[in-house]
């Protein structure tokens, strides 16, 4: 896995209980794009290029490490400006588990995970634009039971 340093800042910062860490690129939260699966099923959000720096929790929470399988949580997911500064949107996962994981790799020595493609599966995705300071949901009929993890 290269261990460079990016050329530019990373775009999303991910919250898992309390522990950010940041990845290139977020596909599936636009809750205008369909995704409201009228059938219940769950959403599906797809990270790359994350990086976990000193966040043991996270990391174990993305690797799928519990004995019970993955836990759903809530995922606070910003979206930043070019720079990495400014926070353009945040979205809120509501009961979102690790559903797949490709190119995992961590360095203990650096307190470090690496995440290639990581993709959550949600009960619902609520976006906060920032600029405009509305709200909108997608929300997933019949999601308040937790998903079958078949």
């Amino acid at each position: 896995m290269d261990y460079s340093t990016p050329t530019h800042p990373p775009r999303f910062h991910v919250t898992v209980e309390g522990e950010r860490f940041t990845c290139e690129e977020a596909q599936g939260l636009d809750p205008r794009d369909g995704r409201g699966a009228p059938d219940g099923r769950d959403l599906t959000v797809t990270l790359t290029g994350c990086v976990l720096t000193d966040t043991p929790d996270a990391l174990s929470w993305a690797l799928a490490e519990e004995a019970d399988g993955p836990r759903p949580v809530s995922v606070t997911i910003d979206e930043t400006d070019a720079t990495g500064r400014e926070v353009l949107t945040t979205w809120q996962l509501t009961d979102a588990a690790p559903a797949q994981l490709q190119g995992a790799e961590t360095r203990e020595a650096d307190h470090e995970g690496r995440i290639r493609r990581l993709t959550l599966d949600a009960a619902r995705i609520t976006a906060v634009p920032h600029a405009a300071g509305t709200s909108t949901t997608t929300r997933v009929q019949g999601a308040s039971a937790p998903a079958d993890r078949r």
